[in-house]
């Protein structure tokens, strides 16, 4: 007969081990995800506080949130990649070195080793964005406009800044599951990315070096006639536009080598020359001063700054104005005004003057010849004291006639050249790319310079100039003044046109002006600097990883 010892031994024993064993699973599960989770932290150098519930088989991870920086341009580090970079979701930041500081403490509650993250760190949208692109990023057009438009919704994997060699994704929108309503991104990169270091130029600064002119060309210049405003007056050695005032504001030796300047959203901040870094450059009529008559020159150049760093993704912080824009991609200069110039020929326009037809002229010449052939013949039929009086009757007449034909040719011609310039106050209208390049073969051929002289190396001399030469970023500011006036205004009229043909030089250089706005600009609503702007603008923290 089986006692009840027997059937605790044989059933109660066994029931009960296998009551227990959910719980010892539960342990040994919750011990070995801890120590998975412990290795795991450790592998990608993360310090966190860890513990568990064995009974409940969740493991608790307390991780540091950090706020973080850029190094220190001259740290060399700041072109380095961490060898032990973190590999864990929300890591993709330790990447790089940074400046790094505790700001609170992210707390998980995790079942299984592979849910293992950790918290994306903070940091300034505008120093990522200068750092990356820093390193070599390039914008992407349709990212940052994705981005302005759709914000926090944006898809997760929208390319903002892409690979400098390959086009791949370097910063890209994540999931926002750590976002805290803060937008969060995820970055990439590869060592084989790193073509740049402490030498190259960063975000914020443009660079100008002169161009080298022979010294024939330096006499030519000094050979121009000055007109009634102020005119370049020669040429620096190494090629800048300079004038005799430039020495009076600046140290014209500041200026022979190349020069740095670093622009922000409101103009200049600093300057100076490569040869010594630690001479900062003044350029005080470059800088915006209230009530100053020099202050637009400030203004422009920082536009042809901005527009010639535009390809290679610098001086974005500048904002183009969108009237500036639209007057650089308006067809503002009539062809005829061009014709005047001397700039083309009348074959490289379209028709638009009319002939002038010299047969009137021709048939008063001729009428005129024959009445004086005709008194002549009839003074030789005179006797000798009469045919002299004659003589000197019709010498004294013709002598007359001459003066009164004259004055009368000279306002003709007064009027013909009133009725072609009114002329080509209407005539049809050329974009700027024409017109620049028209006034770059102008300017070749008067200065004798090198034919495969390009407007991107024009326009970096006339940058150049402008930093040197007081007088010549005065008159180029009132000249692109001018011309954004007259083509807000309906088109250019003829004290427009006189005060073009009266610093031609300078309006040349405008055209570049214009021409570099136009052609590495695109449209404001579309463009990758003004979509980064106002992403930047609107989001002034992001997190990272």
């Amino acid at each position: 007969m089986v006692s009840a010892v027997d059937i605790i031994t044989y059933i109660g024993i066994p029931l009960a081990v296998l009551g227990v064993l959910p719980t010892i699973y539960t342990v040994l599960k919750s011990y070995f995800t801890l120590r998975a989770i412990s290795k795991s932290l450790q592998r990608n150098g993360v310090i966190a506080i860890t513990r568990s519930a064995l009974l409940s088989g969740i493991v608790e991870i307390e991780i540091p949130r950090r706020s973080i920086i850029p190094l220190e341009r001259g740290d060399p580090k700041y072109f380095g990649l961490r060898e032990n970079a973190s590999g864990l979701r929300g890591g993709s930041w330790t990447t790089f070195w940074w400046k790094e500081m505790v700001i609170g403490v992210k707390s998980y509650r995790l079942q299984y080793h592979d849910e293992l993250s950790q918290p994306q760190a903070e940091i300034e949208f505008e120093a990522l964005i200068a750092f990356l692109l820093d390193r070599g990023a390039v914008p992407s057009k349709e990212g940052w406009a994705d981005l302005r438009g759709a914000g926090l919704w944006t898809p997760a994997g929208t390319k903002l800044l892409l690979s400098p060699v390959s086009g791949e994704e370097v910063l890209s929108v994540a999931m926002s599951d750590d976002s805290d309503g803060i937008l969060s991104l995820s970055l990439n990169w590869r060592r084989e990315w790193d073509t740049r270091s402490t030498d190259s130029l960063p975000p914020y600064w443009t660079r100008m070096k002169p161009a080298r002119v022979e010294e024939d060309v330096l006499r030519k210049m000094e050979e121009l006639e000055r007109p009634q405003v102020e005119e370049v007056k020669e040429v620096d050695k190494k090629g800048g536009f300079l004038d005799d005032d430039s020495a009076k504001s600046e140290d014209i030796a500041a200026f022979r080598s190349p020069v740095r300047v670093r622009i922000n959203a409101t103009g200049i901040q600093e300057a100076y020359k490569e040869d010594d870094a630690k001479k900062k450059l003044m350029l005080l009529h470059l800088r915006p001063i209230p009530s100053s008559n020099d202050s637009n020159a400030g203004f422009w150049f920082c536009c042809a700054a901005t527009a010639f760093e535009a390809p290679q993704g610098g001086l974005w912080s500048f904002s183009i104005p969108e009237d500036v824009v639209a007057v650089a991609r308006r067809e503002t200069v009539p062809s005829g005004v061009m014709v005047l110039l001397g700039a083309v020929n009348d074959d490289e326009v379209p028709t638009w003057r009319t002939p002038y037809d010299d047969q009137a002229d021709r048939f008063e010449k001729h009428v005129k010849f024959v009445e004086s052939s005709r008194k002549m013949n009839e003074e030789n039929r005179l006797p000798p004291a009469e045919r002299d009086a004659a003589r000197r009757r019709r010498i004294e007449q013709e002598a007359r006639d001459f003066h009164t034909d004259f004055q009368r040719r000279r306002m003709r011609e007064d009027q013909r050249r009133e009725a072609e310039i009114g002329e080509a106050m209407q005539s049809r209208r050329l974009p700027i790319p024409v017109v620049a390049e028209a006034n770059r073969k102008w300017l070749i051929q008067k200065f004798g310079l090198a034919e495969n002289m390009t407007l991107m190396a024009l326009i970096e001399q006339v940058m150049y100039g402008m930093a040197n030469d007081v007088s010549l970023a005065r008159r180029l500011a009132v000249m692109l003044d001018l011309w954004k006036n007259w083509a807000q205004s309906g088109g250019m009229t003829k004290s427009h046109y006189l005060a073009v043909k009266e610093d031609q030089i300078v309006f040349s250089l405008a055209s570049f002006v214009l021409y570099v706005i136009r052609s590495t600009v695109s449209e404001p609503t579309g463009s990758v600097v003004g979509d980064l702007q106002e992403c930047l603008r609107m989001w002034k923290k992001v997190r990272l990883g």
